[in-house]
């Protein structure tokens, strides 16, 4: 599935063709293979509407990609478990993955994960 968006919609502090840009470049990348790299790339693939599921909370949004809102509540979700001591290590750095990336969507950060 690709994008409901055309590339220069607004989502976020990011364009639509920035994100289909991260997953490209996600998905060829010598670190596709680290749980960092697969919540990056878990979170852009969800912004770009390829996938209905939130990647940490498993929320199903509409049929249309998620607002700002819900990307603002699943940030919040992934740094929540990114820090939870008790979560398995991989799954704190999927999480951490999932949060950087949303976090560079929403304009927080400047620096790509």
């Amino acid at each position: 599935m690709s994008s409901r968006r055309p590339p220069e919609t607004r989502v976020g502090a990011r364009t639509a063709g920035e994100i289909e840009a991260a997953v490209t470049r996600l998905t060829t990348g010598p670190a596709a293979g680290s749980e960092t790299v697969r919540g990056a790339l878990a979170a852009y693939t969800w912004v770009a509407g390829h996938h209905r599921i939130a990647p940490v909370s498993g929320a199903t949004g509409p049929e249309d990609p998620p607002d700002d809102a819900e990307l603002d509540g699943e940030e919040r979700a992934a740094m929540r478990r990114a820090h939870d001591k008790t979560a398995p290590g991989d799954a704190r750095d999927f999480s951490s993955g999932v949060a950087q990336a949303l976090a560079w969507v929403l304009g927080h950060i400047d620096h790509q994960p």
